[in-house]
């Protein structure tokens, strides 16, 4: 059920708000992972390459839990999004991510791992491109819109930065680690200026 613009947020509503810090979390949980996991190379490896260390169910329920947190804020901005540019857009494909997360975590083994990595990543731009759409036309929200792609363009160089040094020995699993904590910053970000009030 969608609230008013106005009215203030349920309980419910800022509970699943406060799922956009999930990031920080999937963050936290795969560099503790990185440090203790055998055999793994941090800055070498993709973090689904933890999949397949001493830690990898470890590594799949982030991946899972990482998953329902986006599918739950999800949820969160379709109700904060009442109307206009990207109000069931953006929704969707913030859910899209979260499940194509959550398939990273039961898909341990290619094709269809690389298959939910491109859907996780793709859905995410697009939400960030959907959200510059709609914060385009509002003054309030206007910086945000730069803000929104700036974020795309900078995960997007850091993902071709990966596929260039994804070699032996090469830094890929620094610029996906990257990418992720770029996009997660934007999330956190968000999240806490629509807790302290403000309004889509």
């Amino acid at each position: 059920m969608e609230q008013s613009a106005s009215a203030p947020r349920s309980t419910t509503q800022t509970l699943l708000l406060a799922s956009g810090f999930g990031g920080l979390l999937f963050i936290a949980t795969f560099l503790v992972l990185g440090v203790v996991a055998h055999p793994y190379h941090p800055v070498q490896e993709a973090i689904s390459a933890l999949e397949f260390t001493s830690l990898g169910l470890a590594q799949r329920l982030n991946f899972v839990i990482f998953g329902l947190l986006l599918i739950a804020f999800a949820f969160a901005l379709r109700i904060e999004l009442h109307g206009g540019r990207g109000a069931r857009l953006i929704p969707l494909f913030q859910f899209v991510s979260g499940a194509a997360v959550i398939g990273d975590g039961l898909f341990i083994h290619e094709p269809l791992h690389l298959i939910c990595d491109l859907i996780a990543f793709n859905a995410t731009l697009l939400v960030l491109f959907l959200f510059a759409w709609r914060f385009w036309p509002d003054a309030r929200w206007k910086p945000w819109a730069y803000y929104s792609i700036a974020t795309a363009l900078l995960m997007m160089s850091f993902l071709t930065a990966f596929g260039l040094l994804n070699h032996p020995g090469g830094p890929a699993g620094t610029m996906e680690k990257l990418a992720t904590a770029t996009r997660t910053l934007w999330s956190v970000l968000l999240t806490l200026k629509l807790l302290r009030g403000a309004r889509l």
